[in-house]
């Protein structure tokens, strides 16, 4: 009896995963768990068998006294420890590196051919495998390692070879690479140590570094490459569950259970909409170009609520940078009436639209698919004209020259409303729509509240906006600073397009990210009558944006005049941990 195989846990697996759990603690949901659960069942079900059969079989051996006698079929109990930890492990390192994925926007069409010729590798390799247990002797180890894992990599690849083709490869590949480099050290380390042996008689003796084994090196890659095609197979169940409901029109619903999630994979015959799949995947890539904060924050929500809202952002993006980038005001004008229509056609007629050919060829075509793919069925067409009126007041700056609409503070909290708290009422209907039994929901009066307190969130991030962007505001001849607070330093709008960047501006500056930190603190409080899985996000996202007046505060500016500051990755990144962290 002896601790060697225990001491290998405790300094090596075990620590990597209390340090793996640490990181990705605050953003662990019930599904997550159910993922790492399944898996870890599967590896014990699939390798106790096999690993049983190679101890009777003196294939793999262990030092008397560096294991504590205690057996499960034969096999050390801390072996089976190992592969517990090994999937737990292996598992969180996919979840981390994936968590930022947008599912759905990878359920392409089948790739028959692909399939079938993947297919037929796997085969001739568990043929070759099954040839080199024929042969046994020094083949008989190599031989069990492709026989055994063939089928099981068959089923994956069966089940999911056209969603796992469309995943991001790095992610895929790192989330194998890691854990395989963790685990070729810790088993080289044991091996020279004398914990366990892979006997001479059963291997072919080729060692690709001192007491590494080629048959080692192999079985580590594969079992990694199982646990995380494991996991995407489940991704792949999950993602065709929530795209189906964000193309529900349904007017309530929840995300089914796990087990249900499966059943339907099974039984479903879904097939998602190859056109709401491309226009997810444009709204994603343009959130992630347009704005870091919002997307990682987004990446904090789960299930169909996150394409909910990635949605509905991409369609306020659009029509933004449409009434921005006109050629004038009257074109711009033009952008805000079309699309003042196609809301009304949408949301009266939601099953028709587009239906007008007119319309198809007079509107910009992604304003058109932009509002298209809107969750009108739990969305409110208030809310989305509200924003048409922030737009309006954009356009009063080129109506004639010389002409600032917002002279007062209540001019600039009527236009933050307008332009960002109507985004906020509408991401919390959302919230409704996806909890329908929460109190959130379920409570008028304390619903209202919280919207109240989320609208004065939306306007503190506009009035960051306009802290951060007052040089390239000015570029477009927009002065979004209140008249009279500029008149309080002695200067006038004119004289911030004159000079942007003049040392006097840093105090109106400041006082906006004052406003901004005092609506935000106002607000703060009513976000914990959220869902818990909303809350975390919420406070993410807006942390994010408020982070940037911080930075803004201690002097951090963009990296060229007129550019938009950016967060450093690590500044976002743990903003957005503490902020999970604060969730109830």
């Amino acid at each position: 009896m002896g601790l060697d195989y225990i001491l290998v846990h405790v300094t090596y697996n075990i620590p990597l995963a209390g340090l793996l759990t640490l990181v990705y603690w605050p953003f662990m949901t019930r599904l997550d768990w159910q993922k790492i659960s399944t898996l870890v069942i599967i590896s014990l079900v699939a390798t106790i068998p096999w690993d049983s059969y190679l101890v009777r079989h003196r294939i793999w051996t262990y030092a008397p006294d560096g294991v504590t006698g205690w057996t499960l079929y034969d096999i050390p109990i801390e072996e089976v420890s190992f592969f517990i930890l090994q999937t737990y492990n292996t598992s969180l390192v996919y979840l981390i590196l994936t968590r930022r994925l947008v599912l759905p926007m990878y359920l392409g069409t089948v790739a028959r051919k692909e399939t079938i010729i993947g297919a037929l590798i796997l085969l001739l390799n568990t043929l070759f495998g099954l040839i080199a247990l024929r042969c046994g002797e020094q083949f008989t180890y190599i031989g069990l390692i492709i026989t055994w894992a063939g089928p099981f990599f068959l089923i994956q690849w069966l089940l999911s070879s056209g969603f796992i083709m469309a995943l991001p490869k790095m992610e895929l590949m790192v989330s194998v690479t890691l854990p395989t480099l963790f685990l070729w050290t810790v088993d080289t380390i044991s091996i020279n140590q004398g914990v366990w042996t892979v006997e001479v008689p059963t291997k072919l003796g080729i060692q690709l570094w001192s007491g590494m084994d080629i048959e080692e090196v192999l079985f580590f890659l594969v079992t990694n490459m199982m646990i995380v095609f494991g996991l995407v197979c489940i991704d792949y169940a999950i993602a065709m569950a929530t795209c189906e409901l964000a193309q529900s029109s349904e007017a309530l619903q929840s995300f089914p259970s796990y087990f249900r999630v499966f059943a339907q994979f099974v039984t479903n015959k879904y097939h998602p909409d190859a056109l709401f799949v491309a226009s997810l995947g444009k709204a994603v890539e343009r959130l992630a170009a347009s704005s870091q904060s919002l997307y990682m924050g987004s990446a904090m929500f789960q299930g169909p609520l996150r394409v909910d809202l990635i949605l509905l952002y991409s369609f306020f993006r659009v029509a933004d940078d449409l009434v921005d980038e006109a050629q004038d005001t009257e074109s711009a004008r033009r952008v805000i009436e079309q699309c003042d229509q196609l809301l009304e056609a949408k949301f009266s007629y939601p099953e028709l639209f587009p239906f007008s050919e007119e319309a198809k060829h007079t509107a910009p075509p992604e304003l058109i698919a932009a509002i298209d793919s809107l969750p009108v069925s739990r969305l409110r067409l208030e809310h989305l004209k509200g924003l048409l009126k922030g737009f309006r007041t954009d356009l009063a700056f080129g109506a004639k020259s010389g002409s600032f609409p917002i002279v007062t503070e209540s001019d600039l909290d009527a236009y933050s409303y307008h332009v960002a708290s109507t985004v906020a009422a509408s991401m919390l209907g959302l919230v409704v729509h996806h909890f329908p039994d929460h109190q959130f929901a379920v409570n008028v009066f304390l619903r209202r509240r919280v919207v109240d307190a989320g609208e004065r969130m939306g306007q503190a991030l506009q009035y960051t906006n306009v802290a951060r962007d007052i040089t390239r505001d000015a570029a477009i001849n927009r002065v979004y600073l209140p008249t009279t607070w500029l008149n309080d330093q002695g200067l006038s709008p004119a004289d911030v397009l004159a000079s942007s960047t003049d040392p006097r501006l840093h105090l109106v500056r400041d006082r906006v990210l004052d406003r901004a930190d005092f609506l935000s603190a106002s607000a703060r409080e009513e976000i914990k009558f959220l869902p818990e899985e909303v809350q975390g996000p919420f406070y993410a996202t807006v942390d994010s944006y408020l982070e940037i007046g911080a930075a803004l505060r201690r002097g951090m500016r963009p990296g060229t005049l007129g550019g938009k500051l950016k967060l450093p990755i690590g500044t976002r990144l743990w903003v957005v941990y503490r902020a999970m962290s604060l969730r109830q």
